[in-house]
């Protein structure tokens, strides 16, 4: 898998949430490489616990933005990452019971942080960041 790299369609022009994604895309880099050089299926399952535990307070961030500015938007977005995070717990869960691979979490991560960053964030956000509300 390559490496992820920041790029300008990413940006949402607010500073946190920008930090935020580019420090999980470090984040996805640093597991694909950890989880594919080790075999060691309980430190696999706690790199993904960071992973889980990081786009919990990532989230909550998110959402806090959104219940101040996009407050109408709140509500859905906040489902949009109740549902991640519930899949991503299974999947991990599913990893401790050797049901599945690491590779197959990280490619379900990659997926949904490029689709929800490019077709929910950067949306809201740069209107935020644009109109100032």
């Amino acid at each position: 898998m390559p490496r992820f790299e920041w790029k300008y369609g990413y940006q949402t022009n607010n500073k946190i949430v920008d930090l935020q994604h580019k420090y999980f895309l470090e984040l996805m880099n640093r597991l694909y490489d950890e989880l594919s050089g080790s075999a060691d299926q309980a430190y696999q399952a706690r790199l993904l616990d960071e992973l889980f535990y990081y786009a919990r307070f990532h989230f909550t961030s998110e959402e806090n933005i959104f219940l101040r500015h996009l407050p109408h938007k709140f509500e859905r977005h906040k489902r949009l990452h109740d549902h991640l995070l519930e899949t991503l717990q299974g999947k991990i869960s599913d990893l401790r019971e050797e049901k599945i691979e690491p590779a197959a979490i990280v490619q379900f991560v990659v997926e949904w942080f490029f689709t929800h960053t490019i077709t929910e964030d950067v949306q809201d956000l740069l209107y935020v960041e644009a109109t100032g509300h």
